[in-house]
């Protein structure tokens, strides 16, 4: 983003079959530290790099498909903090996670950890994309997150928390499936 806040673009492929670097110049943004780049057929995609000044990028490719990829090296997901819903709201059960910055939430009880997940994030626009993976990460034991028809668990049993453990989630778009859990 540029200092303004507006959206910095690059220019698109030629289509000539050969290298390009495709990429952007900017100012780095706190508010929103992540790149997009929309791929709409088979390419060869470097891995993501990051290069101050004018350096230029040296690449390293291996295919990303429009129908689907694999990417090799370090993946690094976000890590953000996940706050219990603001009591002036009176859904003590409805959670809302930050979109868009992570995928790893620590939690933060805020001195209470005996509290109770029913839904995360179940207005629309702030819903995760169908597919995303989350982790929930607890330091304190005592936090429900309960079986219901928005977060389907393991042989329908609720997840508690005990210190130093987490559930990962897969979103359905509108629910949550339990991917795997520790503790």
């Amino acid at each position: 983003r540029s200092a303004s806040g507006n959206i910095i673009s690059s220019a698109p492929h030629s289509g000539s079959g050969e290298w390009e670097f495709i990429g952007m110049s900017a100012l780095y943004s706190k508010t929103a530290p992540y790149f997009y780049f929309s791929i709409t057929g088979d390419v060869e995609l470097t891995a993501p790099t990051l290069t101050f000044g004018h350096t230029p990028a040296t690449p390293g490719a291996s295919l990303m498909s429009s129908s689907g990829a694999r990417m090799s090296g370090t993946l690094t997901l976000g890590v953000a903090i996940g706050l219990p819903p603001a009591p002036e709201l009176g859904t003590p059960y409805y959670w809302k996670l930050p979109k868009n910055e992570g995928n790893v939430f620590l939690m933060d009880m805020v001195g209470d950890p005996i509290r109770t997940i029913i839904r995360l994030n179940h207005s629309t626009a702030d819903r995760f994309p169908r597919g995303t993976v989350i982790t929930l990460m607890f330091s304190e034991g005592g936090t429900r997150v309960r079986d219901n028809g928005y977060i389907k668990l393991r042989d329908n049993e609720d997840f508690v928390s005990v210190p130093n453990s987490s559930i990962s989630l897969i979103s359905g778009g509108a629910s949550w499936t339990e991917v795997s859990r520790n503790g």
